[in-house]
């Protein structure tokens, strides 16, 4: 065979090779992966990449590990470890940190109407004798991550201790308390659709939860009388600020028969009582000089209560309530009880709303329509919760940086970038503040550097402990030093 036939043979495969890229297409899977191929029929794909492999294969990735190169540099020495015990040593390395970041220079916290209005106004909230932080948002805050090191950092900063809200059924990692039960107990989420759908009620309160000791039943008369109970201490990996609580708070609801509770410290009993069961809301609360060492609660009763959860404050200073949500993507309020949670929230008073959400639509986002309407989905559900909570205010965080695997390397998913600036945008307009996570991250594709340098998880979704960290710590000294500039 002559040279130039097979040259002509090589060159023409390759076209083909080529032409067939422009019938490929991004097509999202079941499993939220964003796949590119050419599809036949309804089920069947051809995995081919799209035109855009040429220009992803000189694409530079140099910008987004400088990126990160400077965050660490200018973050190093400033993040709080769990192992410091004294206010003093960590006061002083707050305070010889602080110049490290300039306000704003690493993930911008956007502000709605005048800038220096809404900073004063919130640096008051923060001085008051006791300041209440609710923090909503998806598996990126589960297990008290990122809340836990904000919370330490702000008690630090304005007074305060305790690590707020937690549920007595624990179903994942939780560093902040030590909490062990016996008995029955089950947590039912609102969040959780499936489990919604067996019970046959919408009171699910603040924190979007509850925990019950005996299951739901018709024939309630025939119910043997059950007992349950949760001990709690402080957790020793936690910081040394959420390990100092003098105020204990059992919230619930929905109680219609007879439940008694015995409160003891170690072994001395404290208290022996009986809850009330009028079905309404209500809050048990205990006061301690000192925090105890040790708490143990017992309760009896043929129905259990609707347990809402436990808080565990200090008298003073900053609280701050992590309530995680796994898979939510922060449009479930409007579908609770709303009487049930202006109860709550007017017992527990929150004075600022953090919401956290939008990494679990980005997988499936595929038109700019979709898009608005979860905006303006997320936007309407946190007015929801404003109109519970007149006087709060509100700032919502936008996702980071996720990838997705595109013609063979991983990606920034398409739809990331609109969706920051569609949040910021909508969340303005609706007097929230916004931090973009998403540019505090560096940025398109800058996920990539993250895994690498150990800074999130192979999910290419979830911080790694060290990521969190950091991440947190660009948004304290951001708030911060936003705060320190106003008088």
């Amino acid at each position: 065979m002559q040279p130039k036939k097979i040259l002509l043979f090589i060159v023409g495969v390759l076209i083909a090779l080529f032409a067939m890229t422009f019938f490929s297409r991004y097509h999202t899977t079941a499993s939220g992966m964003v796949r590119e191929g050419i599809v036949f029929g309804n089920n069947a794909m051809l995995r081919y990449p799209t035109p855009d492999i040429l220009g992803m294969l000189f694409k530079n990735t140099e910008k987004e590990n400088k990126r990160l190169d400077e965050l660490i540099k200018k973050t190093e020495g400033s993040i709080v470890d769990e192992k410091t015990k004294t206010l003093t040593e960590n006061d002083s390395l707050v305070k010889d940190s602080l110049h490290k970041l300039e306000s704003n220079t690493e993930g911008k916290i956007y502000y709605p109407g005048n800038k220096i209005d809404y900073l004063k106004q919130l640096k008051a909230k923060l001085h008051q004798s006791s300041c209440q932080i609710v923090h909503y948002g998806d598996s990126q805050i589960e297990g008290d991550r990122i809340t836990g090191y904000v919370r330490n950092r702000l008690q630090l900063a304005y007074e305060g201790g305790g690590p707020g809200f937690f549920p007595i059924k624990v179903v994942y990692n939780q560093n902040s308390i030590d909490i062990n039960t016996t008995g029955n107990w089950v947590r039912y989420a609102f969040f959780d659709r499936k489990q919604r759908r067996t019970v046959k009620h919408d009171m699910y309160g603040l924190f979007a939860t509850y925990s019950r000791f005996t299951p739901y039943s018709k024939d309630t008369a025939s119910m043997p009388v059950s007992k349950a109970s949760f001990t709690l201490k402080p957790s020793k990996k936690s910081y040394a600020r959420l390990q100092n609580y003098t105020i204990f708070g059992l919230h619930y609801g929905n109680a219609h028969s007879k439940i008694s509770i015995r409160v003891y410290e170690g072994s001395n009993l404290l208290r022996k009582d009986t809850l009330i069961s009028d079905g309404k809301y209500h809050n048990y609360k205990i006061s301690f000089a000192t925090t105890p060492k040790e708490l143990r609660v017992e309760l009896e009763g043929r129905v259990s209560a609707d347990f809402y959860g436990i808080t565990l404050d200090a008298a003073r200073g900053v609280r701050m309530d992590n309530v995680a949500m796994r898979g939510e993507a922060g449009r479930i309020f409007t579908r609770m009880n709303y009487e049930n949670y202006r109860q709550m929230s007017v017992d527990r008073q929150p004075d600022f709303f953090i919401f956290q959400y939008g990494g679990n639509t980005i997988p499936y986002m595929k038109t700019d329509q979709q898009l608005k309407e979860y905006v303006e989905g997320l936007i309407y559900n946190m007015n929801w919760v404003k109109r519970a909570n007149p006087k709060a205010m509100f700032m919502l965080l936008g996702p980071g940086d996720m990838t997705t695997s595109r013609n063979g390397k991983r990606l920034t998913y398409p739809f990331l970038p609109k969706l920051n600036e569609l949040m910021k945008e909508e969340a303005l307009k609706n007097g929230i503040a916004y931090f973009s996570m998403y540019e505090a991250m560096g940025g398109e594709n800058a996920m990539i550097t993250w895994v690498k340098e150990g800074m999130a998880a192979s999910d290419y979704v979830h911080f790694s402990p060290k990521g969190t960290k950091l991440i947190s710590e660009v948004f304290y000294q951001c708030l911060h030093n936003d705060l320190a500039a106003v008088e």
